[in-house]
This record gives C-alpha cells, structure tokens and sequence, in this order.
C-alpha cells in the first residue's frame, strides 16, 4: 500500500514518525506542509481517488488505506511517534454515516495506535460542532458542558469521548476549530463569489456571529499541540491573538468571534464595492429542506438538516485563550489578513476572476 511523494534524501529520515489523515484535504493539507518543513517524517493516507495536488512534490510518503480496514490501519500507524486524526465525513445523509466516518475510523485509529507500542501522542482534529452554538458575548470555553445540535456534531463528539473513556498508552488531545477559511478552502468561495457580485444573504435572524479561524493558524495549532509534552484535553482555537488592525474603522466590540456585519464591511473594504444583504427567513430554508429531501439536502449543504439546525443556533463562537496560555501558539491573521490571502489565493489560482 505504499507510494512515495518526494525522494528519500529530502526526508528527516531520523526524525519522528507521524501518521496523518486527511492530508489530501484543506486543513490536513496545510498540518502535512508544517510537518514536512520540520523535523517530522509524514505518512499520510490516501484514497485511489484522492486529489493530490498539495502533497505533490513534498517529502511525504502517502498510503492507501481504508480506514475501516484493520490491516490497512494496523499498517498505516506501525512505527508512528504521533497519530494525527484529521479526516472525518463533514456531509453525509444521515446519523449512523456520520458515525461510521467519525466515530468507527477513531476507534480503529485509537485500538491500533495502542497496540503499535510506538505512539506517544493522538490528536483528534474535531470541531466546534461538537460543543455545540454560542454567542459573541458568551463564547464557548473547554469547561463549558456540550450541547451538539447536529448529527455532524453528535458524531464528533462521540468520537471526542472514546479518547476519554479509557486510560490509552499515550498523550490524548482534541483540537475544536471553529469555521475554517483561508487558501485551498472551497468553502467560503460562494461567499467570495456573492460579494463581488455585490450580494450577500442573512440567513435565518438568530445568529449574532461566529469564530473565523485561517487554515494555517489552524494547522499551526495541531503543531501547537503535537510538540508540547504537557498538553491534554481538549482545546479550542480561534484568531483572538491575532495582531489588532489598526486600519479598522471601528474597534472590535468582541474579543471571540466576528458579528455578521464585520464579515461583510471587511469583505466590502477589501472588494472596493457595496455590499447589499438580503435576509432569507429560516421557515423559507426548512421548507425547501423537506421539499429537497433527505439526497438531495446532502448534495446542497444549505438545504441539509445539520446547516438548517446550525442557522438555527445564536451563535457559533469560541474562545482559545486555553490553547494560548498552555502552548506557544498564536495566530498570525485576523479576519482582515485572513480574508486579503483567500482573495488573493482565489484571484491566483483563477477560482475568482
């Protein structure tokens, strides 16, 4: 199951071993670039399918392997320092899917971590979804009892809870992100693509905001984690270090999370244009949910249950300040920086004209 990414002289071929999936994707892929340029040998998995247009060329060895496959698994983690779990099913059609892509791929991942006698450290990649909403004025916190609204979030938090249930051979670690944008994302193009047009849709009336963190503070943060000894929990991370903008026409009035008027002044700002909202009531989004049906919401996100349950929520904010206290970790964009390098990335890449 073995193929080769990059030649055997450019690897640390002394160096720690960690094993990571979800390397193909946009947070996994941003962990396996900062694992590459450091001291770190990389084995990542792959599916025949698998796009690898960010490992290409890089000093990583890939694998293909099921990850509900024993033997494949059991071969995946054989000699790893470090596990790093960051592939996970984000869409699926319903509960026991999720289930299936993350909770059962964990519980390999953990039963053969174990039995290597090699691993030191698992870091499950897991979400903000599985603490559940929160308001700008009362964001999330690690001691803060958990509350999923989705089957998404359900799912993560089950997987969450196998790290605890039980005394493992090695250091356990859960990083929350919150929303996760930044180059290689495809999912904040529709927005990108909306406010150039000169749009922008409110949707529903509950939510007051949500924590924005860059895909490379994010990967910064499981590197966080990975190198020091002491860390263990769980831990959010948000852009809340990030430096203040002083080009910014008003003070932040929060220091978790973003209101939705910010996202789009700064979007308008860095655009040069006007930015016109347009509300869209969540009763007019349930019923085309129902309309839509149970396939056809699992291939259009906004019309799947867990996107309708997630608009329903005050809010989606968190605060990281554990991860800053406990690590050396702080982020380097905050959301004016973090949005000027996605739109340049897009404009670069010609997924934005």
């Amino acid at each position: 199951m073995n193929d080769r990414t990059g030649t055997a002289h450019e690897r640390a071929e002394n160096g720690p071993l960690v094993a990571l999936t979800g390397a193909t994707g946009f947070l996994g892929s941003h962990i396996a670039d900062l694992l590459s340029l450091g001291r770190w040998r990389v084995r990542a998995t792959i599916r025949p399918s698998s796009d690898l247009r960010w490992l290409r060329g890089k000093p990583i060895e890939t694998v293909t392997a099921s990850l509900v496959d024993q033997d494949d698994v059991r071969r995946f983690v054989a000699g790893s320092d470090a596990v790093i779990h960051c592939a996970g099913v984000v869409r699926a059609r319903d509960e026991a899917a999720y289930r299936a892509g993350n909770v059962e791929t964990t519980r390999m991942l953990l039963q053969e971590a174990a039995a290597s006698g090699t691993t030191r450290t698992f870091i499950l990649i897991s979400s903000l979804a599985a603490a559940g909403p929160a308001p700008v004025d009362a964001p999330r916190r690690e001691d803060s009892p958990c509350a999923p609204l989705s089957a998404y979030g359900r799912s993560k938090l089950a997987a969450e809870q196998l790290l605890r249930d039980q005394e493992w051979p090695f250091r356990t670690v859960v990083l929350r992100p919150p929303a996760l944008y930044g180059p290689r994302d495809h999912a904040f193009l529709p927005l990108f693509r909306g406010a150039q047009a000169g749009w922008s849709a409110r949707l529903g009336n509950r939510m007051t905001g949500l924590s924005l963190v860059h895909g490379q503070d994010a990967a910064n943060a499981a590197m966080a984690l990975l190198t020091t000894d002491t860390t263990a929990g769980v831990y959010f991370v948000d852009d809340g270090s990030a430096p203040p903008n002083p080009a910014a026409p008003e003070p932040r009035r929060h220091d978790c999370g973003y209101e939705l008027a910010e996202l789009t002044a700064v979007l308008a700002s860095l655009l040069r244009r006007r930015i016109r909202t347009v509300p869209i009531p969540l009763g007019l989004l349930r019923t085309l949910s129902r309309l839509a049906g149970r396939r056809l919401g699992a291939r259009v996100p906004i019309l799947g249950a867990d996107r309708i349950a997630d608009l329903s929520a005050p809010g989606w904010v968190c605060c990281g300040d554990k991860l800053c206290r406990e690590t050396d970790f702080i982020s380097r964009f905050g959301l004016e920086a973090g949005l000027l390098d996605t739109l340049a990335f897009y404009r670069q890449n010609g997924w934005l004209t």
